[in-house]
């Protein structure tokens, strides 16, 4: 394991690095994040009661920004139209500095097309871990993201096992992740295995088996990756 620095069409990350998801209290708590050990910052849109807050987290706050308006089939709390639900991630994309969006989303291609920004482009699967995780990540990439993030659920040691395997043999910018309660030790040891980017929480958890900044925090720390 090796710290290194992600280039992400001129935005530069140290990886691993942390990001502090964000959601209905986003605005109240984002400035908090930094000081828990945070390294960028998720508002969660989806979680919000006016999406247009981001505008005022971007002028508070110092780390970069990833807007993610999560589709309900992924786990999100987005009711609307897709065409508006595209249409509010476009809007963000202004104060943003990454734009999340579903591999599987109808309107990927669309907003792929008008965001400057770099897209990072996700999979969520809360009952399990694909056979085709890899071809995930290739289509993934294919589609035209800066960066891939994986989030599957393992059942068994064998499994949170084949996941970091993945880490080691594909060679594209990843952050997976393991939810659930087998899955939750990943969170802190897939960045050792390679992954760019892992997910925590502030004031409370926005996917299964979440855990704190400040424990990934002190996590990485204890193991030499921060």
């Amino acid at each position: 394991m090796c710290l290194r620095e992600l280039d992400l069409n001129g935005l530069r990350i140290k990886t691993p690095a942390i990001v502090a998801s964000l959601g209905a209290d986003a605005e109240r708590v984002a400035s908090r994040a930094e000081s828990e050990g945070a390294d960028i910052i998720e508002v969660r849109l989806d979680l919000l009661a006016d999406p247009d807050v981001i505008r005022d987290i971007r002028s508070t706050v110092s780390l970069p920004l990833i807007a993610t308006n999560r589709i309900a089939s992924e786990g999100g709390s987005f009711r609307g139209s897709e065409e508006r639900r595209i249409s509010i991630l476009r809007d963000a994309s202004r104060f943003s500095d990454i734009i999340d969006i579903e591999l599987m989303a109808p309107g990927r291609d669309m907003l792929l097309k008008n965001i400057s920004c770099p897209a990072l482009i996700s999979y969520h699967d809360f009952s399990g871990v694909p056979d085709n995780l890899k071809s995930i990540i290739e289509d993934a990439m294919r589609a035209g993201a800066d960066l891939v993030k994986i989030a599957v659920t393992p059942h068994s040691m064998q499994e949170a096992l084949a996941i970091l395997r993945i880490l080691l043999d594909v060679d594209c910018p990843l952050c997976i992740i393991g939810m659930g309660a087998v899955g939750r030790h990943l969170r802190a040891v897939a960045p050792l295995y390679g992954s760019l980017l892992t997910y925590g929480y502030v004031t409370g958890p926005t996917a299964p088996g979440q855990m704190s900044v400040r424990e990934l925090d002190t996590a990485l720390r204890c193991l030499g990756a921060r």
